[in-house]
């Protein structure tokens, strides 16, 4: 079996709901500690992505500033992950509802904050890597690859050392990476998410306009179908007619053997940012059956992946709600890891 082109990591999570979640107020400099991330390397991993929303924390008018408070957390981060000699990638999170847009001037704000990343982690340990910006949408796609290969060549002249993770419009879509610049550079990484197909992995999201859409199969099986919604949206009917033909086994080999082709062409790795299926909603044997097909396809091929995610709802512990008047708790490690989940991901089981 052709393999891609390797990154310098294999797998690892995503730590969410902290730093792309939470404004500079309400931000909790200890959410995730040093403790959190030696735990996620007793699962096997050897990577972390950090999603972080730099557009709450940055402010126009003060020329997008990073504050203090959140460079402070990411002074941390570096430091553990030169302790730990494990991969930390700052993603430059954005907002991914299914309403929002990527705006034609985001540059304005890429440009400061990764200058400021750039000059000052240049000299960090080499378990540092820089995404530059999160599922790029409702852009033009020749604009968004004038507007990345710009923000590699500044980054690229300030850092000469820490790989750089690129993504292409469309949502980091297929399409999107193909169409984007060669960048002649041999520590870029192109980056793609994987959540097919949409109508199994976010049945029941709110976000996505979902909430009636449930009890679907993966894979596909007629008599296991639901029945529509009453009185259905275009978008229910939409998921519904196309379900036949996306929810089979053979449409997700084919998505991932095309990045290996690609990764192959560009002579560059190829890693899976973000991959997962909403945990409230979907009956935990189909999620942990989903989650087996998608990790062993990414092992196969050599493809690096980072799950989304850690602690919420396409997490990987048990997801327990709060009794009625008492406050949630965070879940532990390792007591309360959903292990068929972690197992169907290829993580560690035995600490």
């Amino acid at each position: 079996m052709r393999k891609a082109i390797p990154a310098p990591f294999t797998k690892g999570v995503n730590f969410t709901i902290w730093l792309e979640f939470f404004d500079l107020e309400r931000l909790i400099v200890d959410f995730f500690t040093k403790k959190d991330f030696e735990n996620v390397k007793k699962l096997g991993c050897d990577v972390v992505r950090l999603p972080i929303h730099f557009e709450r924390f940055c402010k126009k008018e003060e020329g997008y500033k990073i504050p203090d408070k959140l460079l402070n957390i990411l002074d941390s981060v570096a430091v553990w992950a030169e302790e730990l000699k494990m991969y930390v990638i700052f993603d430059f999170h954005n907002a991914t509802n299914i309403d929002s847009i990527t705006p034609d001037d985001v540059a304005d704000v890429l440009i400061p904050v990764w200058e400021q990343l750039a000059t000052r982690y240049k000299d960090s340990s080499e378990y540092l890597i820089f995404e530059l910006m999160n599922e790029p949408h409702g852009i033009d796609i020749p604009l968004w690859n004038g507007i990345i290969l710009d923000l590699f060549k500044r980054v690229r002249g300030i850092d000469k050392k820490h790989y750089i993770i690129v993504g292409g419009a469309d949502w980091n879509s297929f399409d999107g990476m193909k169409a984007l610049p060669e960048f002649e550079d041999d520590k870029v990484i192109y980056t793609f998410h994987y959540y097919d197909p949409h109508t199994f992995t976010h049945q029941g999201a709110p976000w996505c306009h979902l909430e009636r859409v449930v009890g679907i199969p993966f894979p596909y099986e007629a008599d296991k179908m639901p029945a529509l919604p009453d009185n259905p949206t275009e978008d229910e009917k939409k998921r519904f007619e196309n379900y036949p033909n996306q929810g089979t086994l053979d449409k997700v080999v084919d998505f991932f053997d095309r990045y290996v082709d690609f990764s192959i062409e560009r002579n560059a790795p190829v890693y899976c940012g973000e991959f997962g299926a909403f945990g409230p909603t979907i009956p935990a044997t189909q999620r942990a059956n989903w989650y087996r097909i998608v990790t062993n396809l990414l092992k196969e091929r050599g493809i690096s992946r980072t799950n989304w995610d850690y602690y919420g709802s396409f997490g990987i512990f048990e997801m327990r709600r709060p009794e009625k008047g008492k406050p949630f708790t965070m879940p532990k490690f390792p007591e309360d890891l959903n292990m068929p989940i972690v197992e169907a991901l290829g993580y560690n089981t035995d600490f």
